[in-house]
């Protein structure tokens, strides 16, 4: 009847059609399309049946699924798909017993020689995708962790800079008796940082996210009490700050989010204008949504920066300061993106920008999330 590598080579189809009724809807998802279930698999057998062939000639294989990307791919594309790692070695194991049954049910005589070339090439397909797929799969998690803990720093050096700057301007006041707006400024940034750490043993105890926790929150509050905190920053920086409430409604939404997205674009804006500008806070509502912008007077941002604007780690040019991670838009961002809103940037070329924030009145609150 031919020896093992010739029946495979005639069968290759019954082959992977035997294997894809082995895993579909039990190693793996029974909705899976074709194309991606079937991946890199076919490659993966011919390599197999090359191997059949080379040990039947009595030669060492020129090559084979160990010294080929094919299984590394495949663990790739595996991780992707949200498949587990037991699924990956069961896969390989249905490949195994796809081509030993589809041998012996053509009248094959298996012999030894092939059933270990089988199994060895079985092996090797393993050791290649399962070394791939834990090798992106702990590089994503050594990125996520890297991320998350760079947000996190960030958030905690806006309040502390806005405790040290209120310091330093009673300071050189020569400890007169502070005015009562630094002294808000002081207690509200020290309040976020006790607030941040909260947040940082939460987040140490549960792997899945946090859950957003809605309220009803008076806009003016929210909106003021990010004015206070941000004013001794104003201050030092020779910024004039305008809050402008042209509706006064609540909205429902998690008051920590909020703050944070505001305080962050807010601060930005601050951080970028120049001595003697503007920022306007402005409010309004449209419909179902809470329209909030920040308007600065940085003198607007170059060709290409636009579309960076709430990329992490990247920081727009500015002549007067190049410190900082470039996180504070990109964690205002996901804040609003949480209760299912948006934030954009108006480009006002010699003047400054306009930072957007639509906020649903009522936002979407369900399950955990991972922003903040």
């Amino acid at each position: 009847m031919g020896t093992l590598h010739d029946v495979l080579e005639k069968r290759s189809d019954e082959v992977m059609g035997r294997w894809q009724r082995f895993v579909q809807g039990t190693i793996v998802p029974e909705s899976l399309t074709v194309i991606e279930l079937v991946d890199h698999l076919p490659v993966f057998l011919g390599e197999v049946i090359d191997a059949l062939r080379d040990a039947d000639a009595g030669r060492s294989p020129e090559s084979g699924p160990g010294e080929t990307k094919t299984a590394t791919t495949h663990g790739g594309q595996r991780l992707r798909l949200g498949f587990s790692l037991d699924a990956v070695v069961r896969e390989y194991g249905a490949m195994r017993d796809a081509i030993i049954s589809v041998g012996r049910d053509a009248g094959a005589q298996i012999t030894f020689a092939e059933a270990q070339v089988v199994f060895d090439a079985t092996i090797e397909g393993i050791a290649s995708a399962v070394s791939e797929y834990a090798r992106q799969r702990d590089a994503e998690l050594h990125r996520q962790h890297n991320e998350h803990v760079a947000f996190l720093a960030h958030e905690f050096r806006n309040p502390l800079g806005s405790a040290v700057m209120a310091t330093t301007i009673l300071e050189d006041r020569g400890f007169i008796p502070p005015t009562q707006r630094a002294t808000s400024a002081l207690k509200s940034s020290l309040s976020k940082l006790e607030e941040l750490i909260d947040h940082a043993l939460d987040s140490a105890r549960i792997s899945a996210g946090v859950e957003l926790r809605p309220e009803v929150l008076r806009i003016s509050r929210v909106l003021e009490g990010v004015e206070t905190a941000a004013a001794a920053n104003a201050e030092a920086r020779d910024v004039t700050l305008i809050l402008k409430i042209e509706h006064d409604i609540e909205l429902v939404g998690d008051a920590r989010l909020i703050h944070s997205a505001l305080s962050n674009v807010v601060r930005n804006a601050i951080k970028f204008t120049h001595g003697g500008g503007v920022v306007e806070i402005r409010s309004r509502v449209e419909g179902e949504r809470l329209v909030i912008e920040v308007e600065d007077s940085c003198g607007g941002l170059p060709p290409g920066q636009v579309e960076q604007a709430f990329a992490p780690f990247v920081r727009l040019a500015n002549s007067q300061t190049q410190k900082g991670f470039g996180l504070g838009l990109a964690i205002a961002k996901q804040a609003v993106d949480a209760h299912g809103g948006s934030l954009r940037v108006q480009n006002l070329p010699g003047k400054g920008c306009i930072f957007v924030l639509e906020i649903p009145i009522v936002a979407p609150m369900s399950g955990p999330s991972n922003h903040g």
